[in-house]
């Protein structure tokens, strides 16, 4: 998704007045009760991973977890620094876009004296 102070990949600053975030952008918003199940608490530093259609992993290391009004078993994180979790044949056969929207993700606490 996009920030605040961002038009498409241009960031003008690291503020997201619409969701309350200032000074950060490597971070990944979820639900309280989903950060709750897997001992993650506000802030802790987490790594993502997402499998792609070829079976292929793409991962980012010591994001920040932030809990938000989210539905369980749902996260969200900006983009273009996402960007990176969604493989390049993993695209939309109706539309040719990439499938940033419906990636499947798994978030676990980073690995001790990581981050």
């Amino acid at each position: 998704m996009r920030s605040h102070d961002q038009w498409n990949t241009t960031i003008y600053s690291d503020n997201d007045r619409y969701r309350g975030i200032s000074n950060l952008r490597t971070l990944v918003f979820m639900n309280r009760e989903d950060m709750r199940e897997r001992a993650i608490g506000e802030f802790d530093p987490v790594d993502i991973t997402s499998t792609a259609r070829d079976g292929s992993t793409r991962s980012l290391d010591g994001y920040l977890a932030v809990p938000y009004d989210i539905p369980r078993g749902c996260a969200a994180g900006y983009m273009p620094e996402m960007n990176v979790l969604c493989a390049i044949g993993d695209y939309s056969t109706q539309s040719d876009q990439p499938i940033m929207k419906h990636l499947k993700v798994t978030v676990e606490r980073a690995a001790e004296g990581a981050g």
